[in-house]
């Protein structure tokens, strides 16, 4: 892992100092040196200041940021100037962090979709309804380069958090086809030949498909929404963690599960939102008689605009002998801190004190125990808010994860402009941790049962992750 990220950074710098014309194609008009200057220097300093993960794998930041400058003697626009941003943040791990404004020269776009099966590619066409050719659901070479030389390339642009991450992401990146190839030294032209496998891997199959000049959206997948599944199982799907979706659909549907022998909750493709899902949900799983689940551990970066009770709002955190927790809590958090060893070393004196996060059953009079099986289904696209989701269910009794092992991401996002460039910097406040002491980002969740889709639930097929969870229920 150091060896590729050391091969990275090179590519990252060496891609700095490139001259524009290689690494950008079009120019735009370019900014005033001193405009640039100036917001490289906010930039510096918000990520020496603020930002959370600054120092969380020792990347050489000052090394990059002083190959941009050189750049910028040269002449550089507002769209490269915020591309060769997006290279800098991405040395770091924080899965949050980015930089906005800015936009990838005019070009040819992907017109498939690539998801992933383990280690192999998936290529379905933008409707989700078809492989690119029957028979052959796997994606093999792009123009001739295997996609994992592709994706290599796209890492540039994002942040060094866990595998799976990084491989998701990069295969989004992936859709501005065109500025891609500049960078592999590949032509630009109106189609794209893949070479596509079929599922034994033993035959091939090369087409040539006209380009697309809009990106192919990804969107949520699977695109089915909560029921009563056969076998009087209930299946709760939970696309986003957003507060006012996500705490209506347990609302909804969990008064009507109540006689169910078991319930599938699905948080696939989650990309992340609010707790309050966490803290409900978890409320119909905890016996009255459970005392306070305490499974996360976070610290803020000191700065003057972080107030004290900085992590309390947004991410129901407080530190151990905050008033809000009562005696049960302290207990549990008491107990919790004598196991807990972060695996990064905070940097002295740059963050607050530890804050914790504890569940406990909400006093509501129309939460009831449901003490029936329940298996999350869960996968690489799984984020933020359903990081935490995951976490908080991972080891509550009669629950088990079913899946492939989520992004990694929990940081508490602030937003810097950088000056008259009107770009804006992404960056993590908080460094945020597992039970276990490792962060969540880079690492993401592990599920308890390791299981890879099949090709043909990309496309709307057989589901058999779903297929396997009913399964287990029906056993147990």
């Amino acid at each position: 892992m150091k060896i590729m990220w050391k091969i990275i950074f090179v590519l990252v710098v060496v891609s700095i100092l490139l001259p524009p014309a290689v690494a950008q194609g079009e120019l735009q008009p370019e900014l005033e040196p001193s405009v640039a200057i100036a917001a490289l220097d906010t930039f510096a300093a918000a990520l020496d200041e603020r930002w959370s993960y600054r120092h969380a794998n020792h990347a050489d930041f000052h090394a990059a940021i002083a190959a941009l400058r050189k750049r910028i003697d040269r002449g550089i626009s507002r769209d490269e100037f915020g591309i060769e941003l997006q290279k800098i943040i991405a040395l770091g791990i924080d899965g949050h962090s980015g930089v906005s404004g800015y936009s990838f020269p005019p070009g040819s776009r992907l017109p498939f979709l690539i998801e992933t099966q383990g280690e192999r590619f998936v290529a379905v066409n933008p409707e989700r309804t078809a492989f690119l050719a029957e028979g052959f659901p796997f994606l093999i070479k792009i123009d001739g380069k295997p996609v994992a030389e592709w994706c290599a390339t796209a890492a540039i642009l994002v942040p060094k958090g866990s595998p799976q991450y990084i491989r998701e992401r990069s295969l989004g990146r992936l859709r501005e086809l065109d500025y891609w190839r500049g960078l592999i030294k590949l032509p630009k032209k109106n189609t794209v030949e893949v070479e596509l496998a079929d599922k034994e891997n033993k035959t091939r199959k090369t087409l040539t498909l006209p380009v697309a000049n809009s990106l192919p959206a990804y969107g949520v997948w699977p695109a089915g929404s909560s029921r009563l599944l056969e076998g009087n199982i209930g299946y709760l799907r939970l696309p986003n963690m957003v507060k006012a979706t996500s705490v209506a659909e347990i609302r909804t549907w969990m008064p009507q599960f109540r006689n169910t022998v078991g319930l599938v909750v699905d948080v696939r493709d989650n990309n992340g939102g609010d707790r309050d899902a966490l803290l409900l949900l978890y409320s119909y799983l905890a016996a009255p008689y459970d005392p306070p689940r305490v499974f996360t551990a976070a610290a803020y970066r000191l700065h003057s605009t972080h107030n004290e009770n900085y992590l309390a709002a947004n991410h129901r955190m407080y530190r151990a002998g905050a008033r809000e927790w009562t005696q049960k809590d302290r207990q549990a958090i008491a107990k919790f801190r004598k196991t807990f060893k972060p695996q990064w070393k905070l940097p002295q004196g740059q963050f607050s004190e530890w804050h914790y996060m504890a569940l406990n059953r909400l006093d509501n009079p129309e939460v009831y125990y449901y003490d029936k099986p329940i298996i999350v289904l869960m996968n690489g696209k799984c984020f933020s808010a359903t990081d935490i989701f995951l976490a908080g269910l991972k080891g509550v009794r009669n629950v088990l994860l079913l899946g492939t092992p989520s992004n990694g991401g929990s940081a508490f996002t602030q937003e810097i402009t950088l000056g008259e460039t009107k770009l804006e910097v992404r960056l993590g406040s908080m460094a945020s941790f597992q039970a276990d002491g490792r962060l969540f980002d880079g690492n993401g969740i592990r599920p308890d049962v390791l299981m890879e889709p099949i090709p043909e639930y990309f496309i709307g097929g057989r589901d058999n992750v779903l297929e396997e969870a009913v399964k287990r229920i029906k056993k147990q």
